[in-house]
């Protein structure tokens, strides 16, 4: 190893191992993404103790092909230990207000017409409040006043808003 370049070594030694490392990698972990982070992880170590791996006798590629081998299996041994979970059995994510994230994105979608028609400051909170998810309490810091008149905002609101969708709903049947 010369002393001008030291890291020039190890580059030239990973241009010539990469793919072969690579292959085994990929035979022994059995997916693309696994063994990547295997030789990825293999690399790494090896840079850090290079000036000691290189100046031992032995073939490097030989030591390189061991350590690709025993980081496959260490991500083996982490991954086992992590529980897999059906997606059917994962639970439905609620937004902060308590409502499904499904139906809180439906109901976000169709209801800019509604709050469009609402007084500037009931607008404002709702934006927040509901289309944002923020709390009472950081909308009322935001807007420097007190959360209680964010509550009441939000119930002045909600009333509004139901009749506005009375409204259309009387009219669609009509």
């Amino acid at each position: 190893m010369s002393e001008a370049a030291p890291g020039a070594d190890f580059e030239s030694f990973v241009l010539k191992t990469i793919e072969a490392f690579s292959r085994l990698a990929r035979v022994e972990a059995g997916d693309l993404h696994s063994a990547e982070d295997a030789v990825q992880d293999v690399y790494l170590n090896m840079y850090r103790r290079w000036a000691t791996i290189s100046a031992q006798e032995g073939s490097l590629t030989a030591y390189g092909r061991t350590a690709v081998k025993r980081a496959v299996i260490d991500q083996f041994r982490r991954n086992k230990r992590m529980v897999a979970v059906p997606v059917h059995e994962l639970p439905e994510t609620e937004s902060g207000i308590g409502i499904p994230e499904a139906a809180y994105e439906m109901i976000k979608e169709g209801i800019d017409e509604l709050v469009a028609s609402l007084p500037e400051r009931q607008r404002e909170v709702i934006t927040l409040c509901v289309l944002q998810d923020l709390s009472p309490a950081v909308v009322a810091q935001r807007l420097q006043i007190k959360e209680e008149s964010v509550k009441r905002y939000i119930k002045a609101a909600t009333n509004n808003l139901k009749k506005s969708i009375n409204e259309h709903s009387e009219e669609a049947t009509a």
